[in-house]
């Protein structure tokens, strides 16, 4: 018997090598289990023991993760990341658009890439070795081929090649909740239908009209469920109207042509992006190619996302509805304004400061199912909503004219409020070229048209006027008089949003 367990003992032990399985095995075999299939038959299926199987099922979310994302080759067998993974994602996601646009890459080009995003990501000790770059194919599963000659050949429209494979990925890795797309647009703040015929042709470089004009900035997120405060570029860094203020409802920017500039683009982005890096998100912005929207370095919860420059607008959702619907809102406004002066005898005057209250009244007034609707005019994934009706977002303006008529004031003849929004919105309102240089400037005194007085002419009393009597119209000068108070303390967003409920409530009163 000892002789026996003798030779027993001295046998060989055979240790089974534990068995690796592949992203896409471990899906099948998730798939398996919860269609009800047992656990001993799949696990004897695939060579595994059942505690292996379990714990498969365990980390369940972090391997449909993994598969859904498309950061991992669906053959390979662990999970583990690299050290800079923003690095690798943004090389990823530049290698995925290249290849959609059919431009080849290889292993230079790649490398050469990788160190510019290290670069603008702040990784300042990274170098792309060949070891690394290996790696990172290895993760990936990247093998570079040459291209199939015939493939030059077919022409492709770059535009559609973009919306229909570019933009999936981004809105595959992102909620609709944290997908933005910002905009700019000219505005001539206090054109009246009856100044449009003059202002027709002008170019808004020299004369009266120049000093009327700003630039808007407006963005929001894919579901309608957030609106980025307005940026507004005007003239002057600092207007007689602002005198005594501490906040506004906007955020401002001047420069000597009140348009968008590299410097005020990066400075905003980089508000935005500790913004949001304190609401602990990650999103994605889309904005055009322009030379005043440049590579912003170190952003941590905001990725751009540049336009083709050869994209239509009909791919830009804030031009497909947003925009108009502001503008339409605005003009109503000032419209309505100008009337009230002239029904009470009084000079109409209408400051920059008027202008940035009424924007921030009617940006607060546009619907999320605008925002929507606009998102999928532009061909963005569409968002499932209980009922297909929009909010209706323009008033006919058929009132407003009999208004008018009633006080005797003529308006041109067939200007639909359409027409009238809208004949600002090819004002340039980018830089050029970079570096093209921001000049601060006194706005010079402009002549007195009868409709408006300029910012230096404004009386600051103007602002709100308490009357005696309970009125709509009283109503509306005594939250005048309450702005003006609040705007020389202290005010957060909040107390902003605040008077801007006041007065669409207000407003939407009878009498």
């Amino acid at each position: 018997m000892a002789e026996s367990s003798m030779d027993a003992s001295a046998l060989p032990v055979t240790v089974k090598k534990k068995k690796s399985l592949s992203i896409e095995e471990k899906i099948d075999i998730i798939n398996a289990v919860e269609s009800g299939k047992k656990k001993a038959e799949i696990a004897a299926e695939y060579g595994i023991k059942k505690n292996s199987l379990s714990s498969i099922m365990k980390n369940k979310d972090k391997v449909l993760e993994a598969f859904e994302s498309l950061r991992f080759d669906p053959k390979r067998k662990r999970l583990r990341t690299a050290f800079y993974t923003d690095l690798e994602e943004a090389l990823m996601r530049w290698y995925r658009i290249a290849q959609c646009l059919n431009v080849p890459v290889n292993g230079p080009m790649l490398r050469l890439k990788a160190n510019d995003f290290a670069q603008k990501l702040g990784h300042n000790d990274f170098k792309c070795s060949n070891g690394w770059l290996d790696r990172f194919k290895s993760r990936y599963g990247l093998v570079f081929r040459a291209q199939p000659a015939e493939a030059t050949g077919v022409p492709v429209d770059p535009s559609t090649v973009w919306h229909q494979n570019v933009l999936p990925y981004y809105l595959n890795d992102y909620h609709p909740q944290n997908v933005f797309n910002i905009k700019e647009t000219g505005l001539l703040y206090r054109m009246l239908p009856t100044n449009t015929f003059a202002f027709k042709g002008e170019t808004c470089s020299i004369g009266k009209l120049c000093k009327d004009r700003i630039t808007l900035v407006v963005g929001t997120n894919m579901d309608g469920s957030e609106k980025l405060p307005l940026l507004v570029i005007g003239k002057n860094r600092n207007p007689h109207c602002f005198k005594g203020i501490k906040s506004l409802p906007v955020c401002y920017e001047a420069n000597r042509r009140a348009w968008m500039t590299s410097e005020v683009f990066e400075q905003w982005m980089h508000q935005l992006d500790e913004k949001f890096q304190a609401q602990q998100r990650r999103v994605v912005i889309f904005v055009d190619s322009f030379p005043a929207h440049p590579e912003v370095k170190n952003l941590k919860s905001i990725e751009l996302a540049f336009f083709p420059s050869c994209l239509p607008s009909k791919f830009i959702a804030m031009k497909q509805g947003v925009i108009k619907s502001l503008k339409i809102k605005y003009r109503h406004c000032l419209i309505r304004k100008f009337l009230s002066s002239v029904e009470g005898s009084r000079e109409f005057t209408f400051s920059l400061l008027d202008a940035v209250d009424t924007l921030h009244l009617c940006w607060r007034a546009i619907s999320p199912e605008t925002i929507v609707k606009s998102y999928e005019e532009a061909g963005f994934k569409s968002q499932k909503r209980e009922s297909e009706e929009t909010k209706e977002e323009t008033d006919t303006g058929l009132d407003l004219v009999a208004h008018a008529h009633a006080a005797g004031v003529e308006f041109p003849e067939g200007l639909s409020i359409e027409e009238y929004a809208a004949l600002d919105e090819d004002l340039e309102t980018c830089e050029g070229e970079p570096g093209d240089d921001s000049v601060w400037t006194k706005e010079s005194k402009s002549d007195d048209t009868g409709f408006y007085a300029s910012d230096e002419e404004e009386d600051e009393g103007s602002l709100g006027t308490e009357l005696p009597s309970p009125s709509k119209t009283e109503a509306i000068a005594a939250l005048d008089t309450l702005k003006s108070f609040l705007r020389s303390q202290d005010m957060n967003t909040g107390l902003h949003n605040s008077l801007a409920d006041l007065e669409i409530f207000i407003n939407s009163l009878s009498k």
